[in-house]
């Protein structure tokens, strides 16, 4: 007997009692049938954001019953922000952890749901996130950026964060370089405020705050502990000026290339994984500031935030007038 001839025979064997006991060939024809996709984040392994894409990837798996598998890279592997959703945008990346004021880029409008001191509470956030409005967004950017929103997070309200002082009022804005994303939306509600506005990766903010390149950075307080901001700024001031959303988003031709049962796995487990994440935000919240304060040490001063309001107040008539979105303006303060 020939090597060849003992191979082809022995394979033969071990083929026959795989088929026969259920395990050789099926798991060969899973394997095969699997089909990887990345979800890539900026945020830490400890946000919220990422603890939603760990969920989401194992309900994906369940739902499509194991045909798919999400693989989640979290703390800015894959580059900051709006370097995910471009890479989602041409297809590099299955799928990415974005925001109205980056999708802004590609859809003006989209801008609109960014803008300070835009929702009375939690429940009209919702309302239009959830709604018309969320939708015909959503249904913008899929035709502009070739990406298509999956779910909607509950962001949070972001506050300011300072080296050397603490914000009581606008004035007090003055002449600060502040790190923020970059957003149009952003940029503009701090220039209103006369700050200097700093566009900054989140990856980099850190040594930013720390080389004074610029004195103070806003953000949501999770933000503020898991990247560890407390020690280089000892001053958070509760400005609550935006209550932000995020959102993990698809590539569009990669989930056109999917079956209708994997489609409706992703969508499932988007809906599932935000239903959860925002019922557990306030919570965790409050849990964060709790941190600042006793494991960092920060100093925490709650300004009256009438004037703000009231100095930002036609900030959104001329954004939305600029970005032609009027019309997305009133539907949302109708809401």
């Amino acid at each position: 007997m020939t090597q060849s001839k003992f191979n082809r025979r022995q394979f033969g064997a071990i083929a026959a009692a795989g088929l026969a006991t259920g395990v050789f060939m099926p798991s060969i024809a899973r394997a095969q049938s699997t089909k990887a996709l990345r979800l890539a984040l900026h945020t830490q392994i400890d946000s919220e954001q990422n603890i939603a894409a760990m969920a989401f990837a194992e309900k994906v798996k369940d739902y499509s019953k194991g045909t798919l598998d999400v693989q989640v890279l979290p703390a800015a592997q894959m580059g900051g922000q709006r370097e995910i959703i471009e890479s989602v945008s041409i297809g590099v990346l299955e799928m990415g952890f974005g925001e109205s004021g980056i999708y802004s880029s590609y859809v003006s409008q989209f801008g609109i749901l960014a803008l300070p001191y835009m929702y009375k509470d939690f429940d009209q956030w919702q309302r239009v996130v959830d709604g018309p409005v969320g939708q015909d967004l959503g249904a913008r950017l899929e035709a502009a950026a070739n990406v298509r929103v999956v779910n909607m997070l509950m962001g949070g309200y972001r506050s300011t964060f300072l080296r050397t002082k603490a914000i009581n009022a606008p004035d007090d804005f003055h002449g600060v370089k502040i790190r923020l994303p970059e957003a149009p939306a952003f940029v503009k509600t701090f220039a209103a405020l006369g700050a200097t506005p700093t566009p900054i990766p989140a990856p980099e903010m850190y040594s930013a705050l720390q080389t004074g390149v610029v004195d103070a950075m806003e953000g949501s307080l999770e933000t503020g502990f898991t990247y560890k901001i407390y020690e280089v700024c000892k001053h958070l001031s509760l400005t609550r000026h935006i209550l932000n959303d995020g959102s993990f988003v698809i590539n569009t031709d990669f989930f056109a290339s999917l079956s209708a049962d994997e489609q409706d796995a992703i969508t499932r487990a988007g809906i599932d994984s935000a239903t959860e994440q925002r019922a557990a935000h306030f919570a965790r919240t409050d849990m964060w500031l709790k941190r600042l304060v006793e494991e960092g040490g920060v100093e925490v001063n709650e300004p009256d935030l009438a004037p703000f309001m009231e100095k930002l107040s036609s900030l959104q008539d001329s954004f939305a007038a600029e970005a032609n979105a009027t019309d997305v303006l009133a539907q949302i303060r109708a809401a």
